[in-house]
């Protein structure tokens, strides 16, 4: 299997060093539309556009949600995280796990 380079560019204005990269990596942990470079070979660059991450519930077979586990139902009195903190989580573990395949080297 070969290896790609890959490489997102991001113009960012901010105060410092540290603000421009928190924003750029917030940028890329948003799930918004991104461009990136591809590298296969010294003389080959291709520009791709990836999508927007879009989110898909997991699916719940009739039997799961007529007799919950005692485990859900001790999640569900703890009270379960909001939506929009449950997608944010999702998107950073996404994010990181993309970030550690392309340290490999």
């Amino acid at each position: 299997m070969p290896f790609f380079l890959v490489t997102q560019t991001s113009l960012v204005e901010a105060q410092d060093e540290q603000e421009a990269a928190q924003t750029g990596v917030d940028r890329l942990r948003s799930g918004g539309q991104i461009t990136v470079a591809v590298k296969s070979d010294e003389t080959t660059i291709t520009h791709v556009v990836v999508a927007a991450v879009v989110e898909q519930p997991l699916p719940v077979s009739p039997s799961e949600a007529a007799d919950p586990p005692s485990a859900a139902v001790a999640t569900a009195e703890a009270g379960p995280a909001a939506p929009e903190s449950r997608k944010l989580i999702l998107k950073r573990m996404l994010a990181d796990g993309l970030a550690l395949l392309g340290r490999r080297t």
